[in-house]
């Protein structure tokens, strides 16, 4: 890194004023500075400025300690930041507190104090850029560091943008320091730069108020006052300055009046009209005084004694536009319109611009006539474009107020010559409200080839198809719940396009009429428009079981589990129906072996030991089957398959069975095993188990 020393600049203080606090403060502080301890020295200069803030003695002996620190910092301890910070504090104290000589005989200073600043600022790599150096004083200010963040506020005037907000803190900070010929300075820069500001104007007028420029002030406030509600504070100030002129001329009509004014806008409107009736007494005529006094009784509520005031002005000035329009405003609230609006009209002669007169006159026409008379009214009165202005605004207060009828009357006479989209969205927002939803959608469709790309248009067709769909479904459900089925489904029917859930409305109330093939054909077609509805399916499925249809019952009852595995109701249906068709079927098989109709048993019992592997009288019946065949060794395997499968008495005679079997086919040893186990069984002590005993003992040989 390229090395340089910062160099030190002392500048010459000045001789010291008698004041003992400011002396002890300024002793001290050239004391410390002397010690070297820069700290405590710029502190102390701090204290002494307080007391007298445009001392020189003091703001040198300041600059010097931060030159002095900021040299220290750099050169010794190599913390540029620190040495940058300073520079900037002693800048602000040469360059931006003092008067424009004192700047002028420090110009030298300044130069190179900016140098070293600059060779700081290159060390640590400072961004320059006015937006870099505004973040920069905001950080400075926060830490406490005020004269070093004003400077920087200075540096940063660059920007457009932050030229205002720059100055206005400036501003802050020299009232902070108790300079506010200063803060005054920096706050006119600022109120130039941004005129509307209402916070910055009214610190603005305190400082002026404070610094005794009265007439400036006075300005300030009232401009504030055209900008806000009776502000208390501007009122409090300005009612303290006009009494303060008052104790300088007591005769004066103006101030008197003035005074009356503020006091009236306080609401002290007895105190007011004892100032006014005090001003006319001086100067009878001051008209503006005569209208104050109208303006006081019109703010009372006495509007009979304002329209006298008020005539007391248009004798002598019939084309005062105060006093006809205040006049009219009167008159409307005495409720006589029809005369408010010829003072109106008056007004609006004269100056054909003026918004107020405009709008009231339109607003006491409003009060007597009906929603179409004052469409007419309107139309009449007032030019195309202001005519559209004021009866879109008087449709939106109908809408409002939920008066709906007479709203869409007003936005749909808007409408023939309206290039406004919004007109079209709250008239079928309107007509939704009355459940119109066939018109409402029209007055979109219609908007919608006149705005074609218009987001609002789109979203509203939505919203109101929405809408309409829903209302369609409460209908429907209303009808459903009164058990009113037919009703449901006509209602239903009008959803369209058809969803899923118009769908399933209408399948519910056929299957509520127990029209079982209509609420099929419906609830099919649910599940075409929901494909995934595992609920649907199982629907299905229970419905052409109760059909007796089980083969397509569980169809769907397996489509259902397909869908959702974990759905309870379809597994347990499909595991009852499929049992019920089991038992069908063996039924069936019985009924055909009781008829000697052995293949067409045999047929059904493959088809049921295929759907039912485990049925343990499907064994049974196809071993007894094969027995009559003479397929021995079928029927054995089938009948052990039954003792395998089942349980329970009525099959003990199965091991007679196989035992007869196997007896037959010279099994002799396995034949002795099963005629033990049927001789040792609960069967009845009939012929079968006497044969079975008979042949345990011949077969003893074989029991080995």
């Amino acid at each position: 890194m390229k090395k340089f020393v910062i160099s030190f600049l002392g500048i010459l203080a000045l001789s010291l004023p008698a004041n003992a606090g400011f002396k002890e403060h300024f002793d001290l502080a050239q004391q410390y500075l002397s010690n070297y301890q820069y700290s405590s020295a710029i502190s102390e200069f701090k204290n002494a400025l307080k007391i007298n803030y445009m001392d020189n003695s003091a703001r040198i002996g300041l600059v010097n300690s931060y030159l002095a620190r900021g040299t220290y910092h750099a050169n010794t301890e190599k913390n540029y930041d620190k040495a940058a910070d300073d520079y900037r504090s002693a800048l602000f104290y040469l360059s931006m507190y003092p008067n424009a000589n004192s700047v002028k005989n420090s110009a030298h200073a300044i130069t190179q104090v900016s140098g070293n600043l600059e060779k700081c600022l290159e060390v640590i790599n400072f961004d320059k850029n006015p937006q870099s150096r505004f973040n920069k004083a905001k950080q400075l200010r926060a830490q406490g560091d005020f004269a070093a963040a004003a400077y920087e506020f200075s540096q940063s005037l660059g920007s457009k943008e932050l030229v205002k907000d720059s100055f206005q803190q400036i501003g802050d900070i020299m009232k902070l320091f108790g300079n506010d010929p200063k803060s005054a300075e920096y706050y006119r820069k600022a109120v130039a730069a941004a005129p509307n500001d209402i916070p910055l104007r009214l610190s603005y007028a305190k400082v002026l108020d404070k610094l005794g420029s009265e007439e400036l002030a006075v300005e300030e406030y009232n401009f504030i006052l055209t900008r806000s509600i009776d502000n208390k504070e501007v009122l409090y100030s300005l009612e303290r300055i006009y009494k303060k002129k008052l104790e300088e001329n007591p005769k004066d009509a103006d101030t008197i009046a003035n005074l009356g004014a503020i006091l009236q806008k306080q609401g002290k409107l007895e105190d007011a009209l004892s100032y006014y009736q005090k001003a006319e007494s001086i100067d009878p005529s001051n008209i503006n005084t005569r209208l104050n006094v109208g303006t006081l009784y019109q703010q009372k509520g006495d509007y009979k004694t304002a329209v006298v005031a008020y005539d007391s002005v248009l004798i002598l000035y019939p084309d005062n536009v105060q006093a006809n329009l205040y006049k009219a405003q009167s008159l409307a609230a005495l409720g006589d319109n029809k005369a408010a609006q010829t003072y109106f009209k008056k007004v609006l002669s004269i100056e054909p611009d003026n918004e107020i007169a405009l709008n009231e006159m339109f607003s006491s026409a409003k009060a007597s006539m009906t929603p179409l008379q004052y469409v007419d009214y309107v139309k009449k009165n007032a030019n195309s474009s202001a005519a559209a202005e004021i009866l879109y605004s008087y449709a939106l207060d109908l809408h409002r107020q939920n008066k709906l009828e007479d709203a869409i009357s007003v936005y749909s006479e808007i409408t023939k010559a309206s290039n406004n989209p919004e007109v079209f969205v709250n008239l079928a927002i309107a007509q939704g409200q009355m459940k119109n939803y066939d018109g409402a959608l029209t007055t979109l469709s219609s908007a919608k080839s006149k705005f074609p790309n218009n987001s609002q248009i789109n979203d509203a067709i939505k919203n109101l198809q929405n809408e309409n769909i829903a209302s369609k479904f409460d209908k429907a459900a209303e009808y459903f719940n009164n058990k009113d089925y037919q009703a449901a489904i006509a209602e239903y029917q009008k959803v369209q396009p058809p969803t899923a859930d118009s769908m399933l409305g209408i399948a519910s109330a056929y299957q509520n009429l127990e029209n079982r093939a209509k609420a099929i054909e419906y609830y099919q077609k649910a599940l075409s428009l929901k494909p995934t509805d595992s609920d649907i399916a199982y629907y299905i499925g229970v419905l052409y079981a109760e059909d007796e249809n089980n083969t397509a019952a569980e169809e769907y009852l397996k489509k259902s589990l397909a869908l959702n595995k974990n759905n309870q109701k379809a597994s347990d249906y499909l595991k009852s129906l499929q049992q019920q068709n089991n038992a069908n079927m063996l039924n069936e098989a019985i009924a055909l072996y009781d008829s000697q109709k052995y293949d067409e048993s045999l047929n059904m019992l493959n088809k049921l030991l295929i759907a039912d592997p485990m049925n343990a009288y499907g064994y049974y019946y196809r071993g007894m089957i094969y027995d009559t065949k003479e397929n021995k060794l079928e029927a054995v395997n089938n009948f052990k398959n039954s003792l395998k499968y089942g349980s329970g008495e009525d099959l003990n005679i199965v091991n007679y069975l196989i035992a007869v079997d196997l007896d037959s086919l010279e099994k002799y040893k396995e034949a002795y095993g099963y005629y033990q186990k049927y001789s040792f069984s609960n069967a009845p002590e009939d012929e079968y188990k006497q044969y079975a005993k008979a042949r345990l003992e011949e077969l003893k040989q074989y029991a080995k």
